[in-house]
């Protein structure tokens, strides 16, 4: 799957199901971000939620978190 930072939260987490879990253990600011992703309404709103959002969310740049996703993404499937 390409990730830019127009792709959809809820794409990325149907594609790499696991990816959740591994940012809580591997990105402590992330943390409530995640948490927050587990509320009602956040799963409302991840339908449309994309990349950029979630940057703008963590105040920092979507480039920096594409490659935070891609270095995840990448260690975890070498792992497994």
């Amino acid at each position: 799957m390409t990730i830019n930072e127009n792709t959809k939260l809820s794409d990325i987490l149907a594609a790499y199901p696991w990816l959740l879990d591994e940012l809580a253990r591997t990105e402590p600011r992330a943390k409530p971000f995640l948490a927050m992703m587990n509320t009602p309404l956040a799963k409302m709103t991840l339908k449309k939620a994309t990349v950029a959002d979630a940057a703008k969310y963590l105040k920092r740049p979507a480039s920096k978190l594409l490659e935070k996703l891609d270095g995840v993404i990448q260690g975890y499937e070498s792992r497994n």
